[in-house]
């Protein structure tokens, strides 16, 4: 019995070793890309991701960072490049593709599709815009979801014409749920709020 209760408390004090080496880890790869640097903060979540093998948040991570700074790439090959790598990220098991990972898919093609607004909108728009409604399908309290998809909108209508008032709508109801929606996993995605707050700027 006591041999039984030994192995037990070197187990649990291994996991939360393991568990606080990994916290440390997330938060200064966090604390790398919230002062500019994606591109490293991209290669420590890499690092972190290829350790923790069973949580999908350290890969999320890598290709957030890695999505976010191909909106600044211009140079036609190196976006290619990232946006491949960002596609193998993204899992590809209808399982494991939770509502947060469909955002990070939807702003991946955007980025793609920028490329050619004219050349690629008409194949592409219509699978953003089916990634972001499944996204808030699958979790309808999801405010990265709901804005992704009201911004989108709003993007299109300034080329093709239209009003942004049901847009403009669903930023409003959606910004609160930035500081409700909450999660027990650390380090769960709660970005986005001050993008949401900037497009209500252009509601007014």
């Amino acid at each position: 019995m006591k041999t039984l209760i030994f192995t037990f408390m070197v187990i649990f004090s291994l996991s939360s070793y393991g568990q606080v080496k990994y916290e440390k880890a997330m938060g200064e790869a966090l604390k790398t890309w919230s002062s500019g640097n994606a591109k490293e903060a991209s290669a420590q979540f890499e690092r972190i991701a290829q350790v923790e093998k069973d949580n999908w948040l350290p890969k999320y991570y890598q290709a957030l960072t890695l999505v976010t700074s191909s909106f600044q790439i211009h140079d036609e090959t190196e976006k290619s490049n990232v946006l491949k790598k960002i596609g193998k990220l993204i899992p590809t098991d209808e399982k494991d593709l939770n509502s947060e990972w469909l955002v990070v898919r939807a702003l991946a093609t955007t980025s793609d599709m920028i490329t050619d607004p004219a050349g690629k909108a008409a194949i592409l728009a219509p699978s953003i815009m089916g990634d972001y409604e499944t996204a808030i399908k699958m979790d309808p309290n999801n405010p990265r979801a709901i804005v992704g998809l009201a911004e989108f909108s709003m993007q299109s209508k300034k080329f093709m014409g239209g009003d942004s008032k049901e847009e403009c709508e669903s930023i409003q109801k959606a910004l609160p749920l930035y500081d409700t929606k909450k999660s027990d996993q650390p380090f769960y995605p709660s970005w986005g709020k001050e993008r949401a707050e900037a497009l209500l700027k252009e509601c007014k």
